[in-house]
């Protein structure tokens, strides 16, 4: 029976990072995302993992988060779509994808959301991702604005 790769977080972090790069009118390889582009995104998963870690700490061996908590998972899509409709706006044409687009349909980001649903589990595996993803975004060459 042949065996199926899983692919990890780390390795599909990289290869969405590798797919932003592009090259310039120079030739010179360049990531045209920009950390500031979704600082806001970033900031609001930062501040829902903390929030989950006190959720844990205070109810021991759950596995589940409370609605409250998973309101606030599903509100990330939000900050998603925000983002990609602010850069929309400034985009011509507007039929191609700006960087915060292709970055958050490459990274599957809106499905990667919705799957969490209430489950810790899943949460801090989304959180490890979008860790790996600022990670690579730095490492490959990405900057800050």
């Amino acid at each position: 029976m042949e065996q199926v790769k899983k692919i990890s977080i780390v390795e599909k972090a990289e290869k969405v990072i590798k797919g932003l790069i592009e090259k310039d009118r120079n030739g010179k390889e360049v990531i045209r995302l920009k950390t500031n582009q979704i600082r806001k995104f970033l900031t609001a998963v930062n501040i829902l993992a903390n929030k989950v870690a006190i959720y844990k700490a205070e109810h021991p061996g759950t596995k589940e988060m409370s609605e409250k908590l998973e309101a606030e998972v599903q509100y990330l899509q939000v900050k998603l779509v925000y983002q990609v409709g602010r850069e929309k706006k400034d985009i011509k044409p507007q039929f191609q994808p700006g960087p915060v687009e292709k970055f958050v349909n490459n990274a599957r980001l809106l499905e990667a959301v919705k799957s969490v649903g209430n489950n810790i589990g899943k949460f801090e595996n989304f959180n490890r991702y979008m860790e790996a993803l600022v990670a690579y975004h730095k490492f490959y060459g990405g900057k800050d604005a």
